[in-house]
């Protein structure tokens, strides 16, 4: 079939595989759960996988699109490696349909106890998100383990802000309270704040310690808090003990200062472990991940000056801090350096690829890499190297775009290519690639 029966308001029939919705075909049910189902689809312009997120039909035999609007607007300038990535929104057929990247197992498919290790790193990296989005003041409000999603490369990310909410001044009251067994007091009187979602943080990382979810009223210490110090220590009881207050001023203002303290609060041995580290580091992963898509496109890479990410010698400053004094005559793979610019060049090049100054002295260097060139000067033919910002031949700049489809977007103002799942800001133009 083609498409669902459909009236004015947009499709109101029951989805079925191989239903088609704009550029997605459905492939199977993963789920449903508060006023959406969600699918595994396929994306046929683009030819990836995706989890479709579609509001379920009310009682009024429609579908609902408030609740998922509302997640979009939410999500719409969320951009960190923790946070779930969402590829596209739009309104198909009248209704609302967001796209995300597609994850199909979550810590709720996890058993109970967890390895300390492995529940400590995946709250190390949930707060991390959640720190991110408190920091754009938005409140999750449903922090549980069937919205914390499993990647395979070891990465939790932290999905569905279908009920989040954003503060501005005052508290805001909310009518959807989110997960029983994981709701702060005060949300469940519709009063949630960035304590809220600290205090689920604190109720996941209890579960999955020891086995025990703890229940309302919530005194301390709850059923399994042995089997806690057993196998964390007193610090760590005593900082889980604080996220779990009945009272919120008595928890943690928000995501990031709770993460600092539970990293402060760890124990040595999870720390490290026989001369290991057992807990992975999520910014050391990201690294890796962004090196290993990237590095074929950008080429070698060396760590930025001021915030350690990976940058290449093509960048006019580094995309995640935006950072512009790199210092590249040291590190450079080519053979000789800018004086003006500092980037490398190579002895043949008439003038400097990166800041059209030129021409230079020979200098006799060895080069580190073999060069790729791979393209040519719209003008004058010469061979060019990819993110070339002038031919290094003629010095006329470069007006063509420079296509690297291995890129999700390109960016807004050069519309040269860009991931801002990674980077803040455009390497090429300064641009800032979100607020």
């Amino acid at each position: 079939m083609i498409y669902e029966p459909k009236t004015d308001s947009g499709f109101t029939g029951r989805l079925r595989t191989g239903t088609v919705l704009g550029k997605y075909i459905l492939e199977s049910h993963l789920g449903s759960g508060g006023a959406c189902e969600v699918w595994k689809a396929k994306d046929r312009i683009e030819g990836i996988r995706v989890a479709l997120k579609i509001p379920l039909i009310g009682g009024s035999g429609k579908r609902d699109n408030d609740s998922l609007l509302r997640e979009v607007r939410a999500v719409a300038k969320l951009r960190h490696p923790h946070i779930l990535t969402v590829k596209n929104a739009d309104i198909i057929d009248g209704q609302a349909v967001l796209a995300t990247e597609l994850c199909t197992r979550t810590l709720e498919d996890c058993t109970r106890p967890m390895a300390v290790g492995r529940i400590i790193q995946i709250a190390d990296q949930v707060l991390s998100g959640l720190a991110h989005a408190h920091e754009q003041r938005i409140v999750h409000c449903d922090v549980t383990p069937g919205n914390i999603f499993l990647l395979g490369d070891r990465r939790a990310v932290l999905g569905d802000f279908g009920i989040a909410i954003r503060v501005r001044g005052r508290a805001k009251t909310i009518d959807d309270f989110g997960t029983p067994g994981y709701v702060a007091p005060e949300q469940a009187y519709g009063y949630p704040t960035y304590r809220s979602d600290c205090f689920a943080v604190g109720v996941i990382l209890y579960e999955f310690i020891t086995g025990v979810l703890p229940r309302w009223p919530f005194e301390w210490p709850p059923r399994g808090y042995d089997r806690l110090k057993q196998r964390t220590s007193l610090n760590f009881a005593a900082f889980i003990k604080q996220a779990l207050a009945v009272n919120p001023k008595k928890r943690f203002a928000n995501a990031d200062k709770m993460h600092q303290a539970m990293l402060a609060a760890l124990p040595q041995r999870l720390r490290n472990g026989n001369g290991k580290e057992t807990m992975v580091n999520w910014q050391k992963q990201r690294r890796q991940t962004f090196i290993k898509r990237y590095s074929r496109v950008l080429g070698p890479m060396a760590a930025c000056l001021k915030c350690g990410e990976p940058v290449a010698e093509s960048m006019v400053i580094c995309p995640w801090c935006g950072h512009d004094h790199q210092r590249w005559r040291e590190r450079t793979r080519f053979a000789q350096v800018c004086p003006s610019c500092h980037h490398g060049l190579m002895p043949q090049w008439d003038s400097c690829p990166w800041c059209r100054e030129g021409p230079f002295e020979t200098v006799t260097r060895p080069t580190k890499a073999p060069l790729r060139y791979g393209e040519s000067c719209e003008h004058c033919g010469g061979r060019m190297m990819r993110f070339m910002k002038y031919c290094p031949w003629c010095r006329r700049k470069v007006h063509q775009r420079w296509q690297a489809p291995v890129f999700p977007e390109t960016c807004g103002k050069c519309e040269w290519p860009v991931d801002s799942t990674y980077w803040r800001y455009c390497p090429w133009c300064h641009s800032r690639l979100f607020e």
